[in-house]
């Protein structure tokens, strides 16, 4: 008698053992849910930058004091060297920005860089653009032209030649 009896129990055991795991797993599969999610992306035109034309502070005659040509967005000249000897060639630097139409960008600028003769140099700061509100926006079409103005700094007795630098300008989507 004592088989029928261990094979008893160990069914019984079984029994007890299978029923205390089944029952969590069951709990665990009611306490669940399923659902599907969306996913979706927009790829855009990327923004871009092009010069139509240079920052120019035209001739001047040397100085004999130090003083300032400022040369402002919408292409007004002013300072306290005299400008009359040679009264054009003055204008603001122009850019193209292209990109998707009707959104917002900001732009970057030097704080100021060194233009030279390549024996003497001169200052250009004050870098000023055409924005309104920190920031520009592309029209209906994706363009938006950029003018940029800036002041150059002579020196009393600057040496004389052509000077020449550039200056990096960043455009970046808000």
């Amino acid at each position: 008698m004592g088989q029928p009896f261990s094979k008893a129990l160990f069914a019984g055991i079984l029994a007890l053992v299978t029923g205390t795991f089944a029952t969590p797993l069951a709990a665990q599969a009611s306490n669940s849910s399923t659902v599907s999610g969306s996913s979706n992306a927009r790829v855009v035109e990327p923004i871009s930058i092009t010069p139509i034309s240079d920052l120019r502070f035209g001739s001047l005659a040397r100085p004999a004091t130090a003083g300032i040509v400022e040369v402002a967005p919408d292409g007004t000249v002013t300072g306290n060297l005299d400008l009359t000897a040679f009264p054009t060639g003055r204008g603001p630097a122009r850019f193209t920005v292209l990109g998707e139409r009707n959104r917002r960008f900001i732009v970057f600028t030097p704080n100021r860089i060194d233009i030279s003769n390549g024996t003497a140099t001169m200052r250009v700061d004050r870098f000023r653009d055409n924005r309104t509100a920190g920031f520009a926006r592309l029209d209906a079409s994706g363009s938006f032209d950029l003018y940029i103005g800036g002041r150059l700094n002579v020196n009393a007795n600057q040496q004389v030649g052509t000077y020449s630098g550039t200056f990096d300008v960043t455009v970046l989507y808000l």
